[in-house]
């Protein structure tokens, strides 16, 4: 069964190829239809085909343009005639030799589309001619490779051809590769009236593996495409193998889908030659037999019977005799149709028809029996039995894989459905774990505002407490100047006044005191020679001033060049001041060491004590600090940044600051 069965699905498609096609997508736009003169149209037109002047009329033409050296034109008929004889399962070795001819002599003048379409009417000629390898190496050659729509519909085409060659072949694997690509190409195309028939195809493949639930399912696409497609043609095909797949496999649905298969028909006005007919009331006939309509399913059998020999086609003929055989089965064969029966046994066994043999035994036996032979009846009882045993171990096959299929269907499901559990499980816990890091950051995020905020505050009030604070030792500072004046100046003078009159040496003791005493204010007021001579001598001189009058050992490093402004100079002045008058006051140190450092890239300043050190966070949050907060501001004020480390060792001030370029 296995050649013959995919000889019928792929001589029905032909069929398929005469239609447009569906629905073409716009990156592939469609070429223009080839313009036909006269003599094309004429060659095309199928009711020309079984007309006798038929192919006279083609040499006439054609011979007429190679004279005329026309030789693109002359292959462009022949391409015509090639193709409308391919379209209608009608093999012509004559045509045939001339289109081998004609590539031989003019291949090289002839575009890469002519040479494309001969070579592919030749594969489809010695595909019916059942060469298989010559059909596949021909079809392989007529490939375009080329992305236009023509291209790509030829090579959809001939991939699909490819699918039942390579089947026929023996090739079961190529025959699925070749399907796919067929439908890759048509895909593009957005073609659904041959995506339909490819399907049909695989279809095919599956029914050769007698995976039965397999070639159904892809039955039903393909039935569902070529209806989308509206093209009555493809849906007529499709529809054969359909059936042809349900009687096949004894579906329940045989009959009722012939009686659908025959309204297309009916409409199918255009191409219903006597091929088509043959087909159709063939199974038009069987669905009779099956209800016991005897008397119809006669009158259509006597119908077609004398237009085999018109059609001499193989294919419609096995229609024909599959309908006459279940007819024969129930009403009695004659001599005629037993001869024909024990003619095509050794055919059918070559082709493992089973379910035609099986027909035959029967209706052999019978006749036999009739006639009183019993050896013969006896031995196709037995021939009978083979093939039964035969068909069983088919359907046996086809359940088995059905099962297969459903098991491990249900066995990937259910992996499916455990996969899509554990994911769910793993989901919950990415979840919860992403819960987690999201309350983990939000709680992370409040903290970091909270202790901002905090930060913030604490910076406020400890900006508002050095602002008090600021006011209060101006005030301060001015009290102890008015002091200093009233108690020490204005005494002086008071002193003055009442000794002037004596002697001249004590007059100016007083005054010299008066003026110490008013270059010590304005010292601490502002560095008098500041602007003049720079920060260094005047460190230097402050620091020869803090261990004159305290107790306390002061060393220096310093390597700087005088890059600061002045008035940034007389900040870090005022800090090294704040940080003496520190150390003097609360650190009870003994030693002390300043450092000036100057580098390419920052300044640097460095005091340090051996005092007995304090708690800094503590200090500076005390509102007790003024003293560390002003060296803070001030740095901050020369673009610097102050760190002050302080432990039971002593305390060390940094800054550290960048000039600005």
């Amino acid at each position: 069964m296995k050649h013959l069965f995919f000889f019928l699905c792929f001589s029905l498609f032909l069929v398929a190829c005469l239609s447009d096609g569906g629905k073409q997508g716009l990156e592939y736009p469609k070429a223009e239809p080839e313009t036909l003169d006269f003599y094309g149209k004429y060659l095309f037109d199928a009711k020309n085909i079984e007309k006798d002047e038929y192919k006279t009329f083609f040499f006439d033409r054609y011979n007429n343009l190679l004279r005329q050296n026309k030789i693109d034109s002359a292959g462009q008929l022949l391409g015509i005639i090639g193709r409308a004889l391919n379209y209608n399962s009608i093999n012509d070795s004559v045509i045939n030799s001339t289109s081998f001819a004609y590539l031989k002599q003019y291949e090289n003048k002839i575009s890469k589309n002519r040479r494309s379409e001969i070579l592919y009417n030749l594969g489809n000629y010695y595909y019916y001619s059942n060469a298989y390898d010559s059909s596949i190496y021909y079809f392989n050659k007529a490939l375009t490779h080329t992305q236009t729509y023509a291209g790509l519909n030829r090579d959809g085409m001939i991939n699909y051809y490819l699918l039942f060659s390579t089947l026929n072949n023996g090739g079961q694997d190529s025959s699925i590769k070749f399907a796919h690509k067929s439908l890759k190409l048509f895909e593009k195309l957005k073609d659904t009236s041959m995506l339909g028939a490819v399907y049909s195809g695989i279809a095919c493949i599956y029914n050769f593996q007698y995976n039965y639930s397999k070639a159904i399912r892809y039955e039903d696409k393909a039935y569902d495409l070529a209806k989308k497609s509206g093209d009555t043609s493809t849906i007529m095909v499709v529809s054969y193998n359909k059936i042809n797949s349900y009687n096949t496999f004894g579906h329940p649905n045989l009959l009722p889908f012939i009686d659908s298969t025959y309204r297309y028909y009916k409409v199918w006005s255009e191409r219903n030659f006597t091929k088509n007919q043959v087909e159709m009331y063939s199974w038009l006939a069987l669905k009779a037999v099956r209800e016991n309509k005897m008397v119809m399913a006669k009158r259509l059998l006597d119908e077609i019977k004398p237009k085999i020999v018109k059609v001499g086609d193989n294919v419609s003929e096995n229609y024909y005799l599959n309908a006459l055989a279940e007819y024969d089965v129930k009403a009695g064969a004659n001599p005629e149709n037993v001869k024909i029966y024990r003619d095509k046994i050794a055919e059918k066994i070559e082709n493992e028809d089973y379910l035609s043999l099986s027909l035959y035994y029967d209706i052999l036996h019978d006749y036999a029996l009739k006639n009183n032979d019993y050896k013969s009846a006896h031995q196709y009882l037995k021939d009978a039995e083979v093939a039964n045993d035969s068909l069983v171990s088919i359907f046996t096959r086809s359940k088995v894989l059905e099962y297969e299929e459903k098991y491990q269907t249900e066995k990937k499901e259910q992996e499916i459905a455990l996969q899509k559990s554990d994911l769910a499980r793993k989901n919950s816990y990415i979840a919860l774990l992403a819960a987690l890091i999201g309350a983990l950051v939000l709680a992370s995020f409040a903290y970091y505002l909270w202790n901002r905020q905090k930060k913030l505050k604490q910076e406020k009030e400890n900006s508002m407490t050095f602002t008090k604070q600021l006011l209060q030792n101006t005030e301060e500072e001015r009290k102890r100047i008015a002091g200093d004046l009233h108690d020490s100046i204005s005494h002086e003078l008071l002193n003055l006044k009442t000794i002037f009159t004596q002697d001249i040496s004590v007059v100016n003791s007083k005054i010299d005191t008066i003026i110490n005493d008013i270059r010590g204010i304005s010292r601490n007021l502002h560095p008098v020679m500041f602007d003049k001579i720079g920060l260094v001598p005047n460190v230097e001189q402050l620091l020869e001033r803090v261990q004159s009058q305290n107790n306390l050992f002061v060393t220096t490093e310093i390597n700087y060049g005088g890059s600061l402004s002045s008035a940034d100079e007389l900040q870090i002045y005022r800090i090294i001041q704040e940080a003496l008058t520190n150390i003097i006051k609360y650190a009870n140190a003994h030693a002390a060491k300043i450092a000036i450092l100057e580098q390419s890239s920052k300044i640097t300043i460095e005091i340090k004590d051996n005092g007995k050190g304090f708690d800094v966070k503590e200090t500076l949050n005390s509102g007790k600090s003024f003293g560390l907060h002003n060296i803070i501001e001030r740095s901050r004020v020369i673009g610097g940044e102050a760190t002050i480390v302080s432990s039971t060792e002593g305390t060390t001030i940094t800054i550290e600051i960048t000039p600005k370029s």
